[in-house]
């Protein structure tokens, strides 16, 4: 089902979006639909990292809860899926209450109400590649889980199997945790899915839930078709199309900023790689920088915009923000031009000064 794929990626709303509408084939281990007998452990975990639901659609409706310390929102919307990629999500209570998502498999529609703005992105052409890159990304990270069962439970009146996901990689722990399944005991559908992620000091907790549900009924595309209202704003949404340049020259003649380089690195750091990223008609420039062990990553983009979250910095003037994750360390900062940002194991110290460079 379409919606498994968001069960180890829940943490951001995003993912949850762009699984959907991507449909892409199972991850993890692949083991046959549940039979009449009762299955074992390992079965069960198996499946719960594996994608054999014998659901072909589901109608319903979905509750999504996002935990934060100070902060909880709820959000409900009708769903409509269809596999292997249609999906309608209708919301009707919370913060995105009037919103629509709608993929045919061809293409994404995502309408804002309060904005009366509908966003298109096509799943074909020049994107289609993007998307399977997006897909082979997601592949990789859910295949470092393992999962433990739990026992049983009752979800939305559905007898499920309970059973908990955890990244093998030490790091990816520290971002992503208490991660937790729900399976449909009868057809392995994700009845309830839950996962935790911290980005610095803040954890979100995030909870998918459906209830009112019906499988195997047919649904007619015309469900999948989306038509904004026609005083609606329509903007097509581009994927970013990324390319390698083998000096800073070279990729200076594809962006219209300046691209600023550090003039103070490390000992033993050079630089090993450019990359120019453009999308909806904003650039930005990635330049990779390598001591051999660990990288140092400084990025640059067109879009100037104030920088939030984490502990407060100044760069060289400029107001700023440090975040840290397991042993990567985060810098964010903005001028009046660029929006930057420096990354790696590096310390704070190392990056705030690394940062400063770029105005010597």
């Amino acid at each position: 089902m379409v919606a498994r794929k968001s069960l180890l990626t829940l943490g951001l709303l995003t993912l949850v979006v762009a699984v959907s509408v991507t449909g892409y084939a199972s991850v993890g281990n692949q083991v046959h639909a549940q039979d009449s007998s009762t299955p074992s452990e390992a079965t069960i975990e198996q499946h719960a990292l594996g994608n054999n639901t014998s659901v072909k659609s589901v109608t319903g409706t979905v509750t999504i809860e996002m935990e934060q310390p100070n902060n909880t929102q709820t959000m409900k919307a009708d769903v409509w899926q269809r596999l292997p990629n249609h999906v309608r999500y209708e919301y009707t209570a919370g913060p995105m209450e009037g919103n629509v998502m709608v993929s045919n498999g061809s293409g994404f529609w995502m309408y804002n109400e309060s904005t009366n703005t509908a966003r298109h992105l096509s799943l074909a052409g020049k994107n289609a590649g993007m998307i399977q890159n997006l897909t082979a990304a997601f592949q990789q990270i859910s295949n470092g889980f393992s999962a433990e069962y739990q026992g049983e439970a009752t979800v939305s009146g559905q007898e499920t199997y309970k059973v908990t996901l955890q990244p093998k990689n030490e790091s990816l722990q520290q971002v992503m945790s208490n991660q937790t399944v729900w399976l449909d005991q009868d057809n392995w559908f994700p009845v309830k899915t839950q996962v935790s992620t911290s980005v610095g000091n803040e954890t979100t907790t995030t909870t998918m839930t459906y209830s009112n549900l019906s499988y195997n009924k047919s649904i007619p595309d015309e469900r999948f078709e989306y038509t904004p209202p026609e005083d609606a704003k329509v903007v097509d949404v581009e994927l970013p199309q990324t390319s390698n340049y083998e000096s800073v020259a070279q990729a200076q003649k594809e962006v219209n900023f300046t691209i600023r380089e550090p003039t103070s690195l490390p000992d033993g750091y050079s630089l090993e790689n450019i990359t120019v990223s453009t999308a909806n008609g904003n650039a930005s420039v990635s330049l990779l920088y390598s001591n051999g062990s660990d990288s140092l990553a400084v990025t640059q983009t067109s879009m100037s915009r104030p920088v939030s979250g984490g502990q407060s910095v100044s760069i060289a003037g400029h107001a700023g923000s440090y975040t840290s994750i397991s042993d990567q360390h985060i810098l964010q900062w903005s001028d009046a031009e660029s929006q930057y940002s420096a990354s790696g194991t590096l310390s704070k110290e190392s990056l705030i000064e690394v940062a400063e460079s770029i105005y010597c």
